[in-house]
């Protein structure tokens, strides 16, 4: 039950939460996916044969002031054709370390900075 509401406040679309470890100053949080077929990006055939897993820290919004770190249990797919590919997720672009959430955050952030630094320094009036 726990593991699902964690999941719930995670938001992430199709995600799993199956481990939590809290450390001093961070948090990690390690998920999967279930397997579902994927479409080659070399030949466009379907395919759901699993070559191998591997696991990917990904940083995302901090909790409880504490580092955020997301352990994602990705799968790569294997095709006929001979091509393994990664499958793709949502809430993280292709060869990313972040989450979507917080790349967006970080822009918000930067942005704000902006606009107050300028007043602060004179090259702006309110």
């Amino acid at each position: 039950m726990q593991s699902n509401f964690i999941t719930q406040l995670l938001d992430l679309k199709g995600v799993k939460v199956t481990k939590i470890s809290h450390e001093d100053s961070f948090v990690k949080i390690y998920i999967t996916t279930d397997p579902k077929e994927h479409t080659c990006p070399a030949c466009g055939a379907k395919t759901s044969k699993i070559h191998d897993y591997r696991e990917q820290t990904i940083k995302d919004l901090p909790f409880q002031f504490k580092h955020t770190y997301l352990v994602l249990r990705k799968r790569r797919y294997a095709c006929s054709c001979g091509k393994r590919f990664y499958e793709s997720y949502d809430f993280l672009p292709r060869y990313h370390r972040m989450t979507n959430r917080l790349a967006f955050f970080i822009w918000i952030y930067v942005n704000s900075l902006d606009k107050n630094l300028g007043f602060f320094v004179g090259l702006r009036h309110h």
